[in-house]
C-alpha cells in the first residue's frame, strides 16, 4: 500500500522556545486527531536521525520539505531547515515548526519533525548556537548542503564537529576545480573525517556499475591492463561527474596522474583520459553521456546513454563483436538522498576519486 503524507501549518515559534513549542504541539496534534474521532492508530514520536538542510535560498527549502516528506515513513527525522541572506542589511533570526505525519490507512502514524530557521545579515553567524542545542543526543546527524561549496561557508567549520555525515552536490559547484580541491583538503585536515556523500557519485552508480560489467567474463579481464585511452562523453555544462567518472576508472585501474588540462589527462603510464562536451538537447546539462575505451590492440569497448530510459554496451575485441541494450532506473533525488541517509561509513572508492579530481 503506498503511503500518504500531511504536514501541519508551520507555526512561527521564539527561536529560543522550539523545543517547548514542538512538545506542546505534539500534545495539540494528539488532541486534535482524537478529537476529531480518528481510528485509534497511535501517534508515534519515533524519531531516528537528525537532518540539517541548507537551502540557499527560499524555492530551494520548499523542495527540500516536499523531499523529506516522502522520507517520513522509513526514516522519520528531526528536520532543520536553513535559509540565510548574509547580504540583508537586516539582522534577525526567524523559526517556525511543523510536524510531518505518515497517515497511511491501516498503521501507526508516524511523524517527523520540521524546525525551519531563517536568518539575515549578521544574524547568519549565530546560526551555530541556535542549531547545536536543537540535535537529538543519541541520534545521527546529516548535514545536507543543498548547492554550492560547503567549505567556503562561514558556519561549516563550527557545525562539523556534529555531523556524521556531509552530504553535498558537486554539480552545483561555482567553480568545480577549485571547490574540489577545497573539499579533499578538508577531508585530509580533519583528524577524525566526516564521512562525505556527493549526490552527482549517486548519479553514477549504474554507469560505473554497467562499466564494471562488460569486464567480468573472464577472457576480458587482461584488458584491464591494456587500456590505453578513454574518451567520456557529458552533456554540456558542469563537468563534475565526467571527472568523478575519470576518477574512478583511473583509481580502479591503479593510473598515476601525470598532468591535465581542461580536455584531456594524462598518465605516468602513457594512458590518456579525454572528455567530450556533447549538446544537452533535453538531457540535464552535465551528466554522464557516454564512455569509449580502446586497448593497446584495437580491441574498443563503448557504454552509450540512449533515450527513454535505455543504454547499449558494445564490445569488439579481435574478432568477436557484441551488443546489448539495457534497461536504466535512473534514481530520483529522494531516492539517492534516502540511500545517503541509511549509511553512516565513509566510501574509500569514493575518496579515491575525490583526491585524485583535486591533484594538481
Amino acid at each position: 500500500m503506498m503511503s500518504a503524507t500531511e504536514a501541519t501549518t508551520p507555526r512561527s515559534v521564539n527561536p529560543a522556545s522550539v523545543e517547548r513549542e514542538l512538545s506542546a504541539l505534539w500534545r495539540a496534534e494528539a488532541e486534535r486527531r482524537k478529537q476529531a474521532g480518528g481510528d485509534g492508530k497511535a501517534l508515534a514520536r519515533t524519531l531516528l536521525l537528525n537532518l540539517i538542510v541548507f537551502a540557499p535560498n527560499q524555492a530551494e527549502a520548499d523542495r527540500a520539505r516536499e523531499i523529506i516528506v516522502t522520507l517520513t515513513r522509513r526514516q522519520p527525522a528531526r528536520s532543520i531547515v536553513v535559509v540565510t541572506d548574509d547580504q540583508s542589511k537586516e539582522k534577525g533570526l526567524e523559526a517556525w515548526i511543523s510536524l510531518l505525519c505518515d497517515v497511511s490507512a491501516g498503521r501507526d502514524q508516524v511523524c517527523g519533525e520540521e524546525i525551519a530557521l531563517t536568518a539575515k545579515g549578521s544574524a547568519v553567524l549565530d546560526l551555530p548556537g541556535a542549531i547545536l542545542p536543537l540535535l537529538l543526543t543519541g541520534a545521527p546527524v546529516f548535514l545536507w548542503w543543498m548547492s554550492g561549496n560547503p567549505v567556503t561557508h562561514p558556519i561549516y567549520e563550527h557545525l562539523l564537529p556534529a555531523v556524521d555525515r556531509l552530504i553535498l552536490d558537486s554539480l552545483t559547484f561555482a567553480s568545480p576545480l577549485n571547490d574540489f580541491k577545497e573539499v579533499a583538503r578538508s577531508l585530509a585536515a580533519d583528524p577524525h573525517p566526516v564521512a562525505l556523500s556527493d549526490l552527482s557519485w549517486s548519479r553514477l552508480t549504474f554507469w560505473r556499475s554497467v562499466t564494471a560489467q562488460i569486464f567480468d567474463p573472464q577472457t576480458r579481464r587482461p584488458y584491464l591492463n591494456e587500456l590505453a585511452l578513454a574518451r567520456i562523453k557529458y552533456y554540456q555544462g558542469p563537468p563534475s561527474l565526467a571527472w568523478l567518472f575519470a576518477a574512478w576508472l583511473a583509481s580502479r585501474l591503479n593510473w598515476e596522474l601525470a598532468a591535465r588540462d581542461e580536455h584531456t589527462w594524462r598518465f605516468v603510464g602513457g594512458q590518456t583520459i579525454e572528455f567530450d562536451a556533447v549538446p544537452a538537447g533535453d538531457e540535464t546539462p552535465g551528466y554522464f553521456a557516454g564512455l569509449e575505451l580502446k586497448a593497446r590492440d584495437g580491441a574498443d569497448f563503448e557504454v552509450i546513454r540512449q533515450p527513454e530510459e535505455c543504454a547499449i554496451t558494445r564490445v569488439h575485441a579481435q574478432d568477436t563483436k557484441t551488443e546489448r541494450t539495457l534497461s536504466v532506473r535512473y534514481e530520483s533525488l529522494p531516492d539517492c538522498l534516502a540511500r545517503e541517509l541509511d549509511r553512516l561509513n565513509r566510501s574509500a572508492t569514493f575518496e579515491a576519486a575525490l583526491r585524485l579530481v583535486a591533484e594538481k
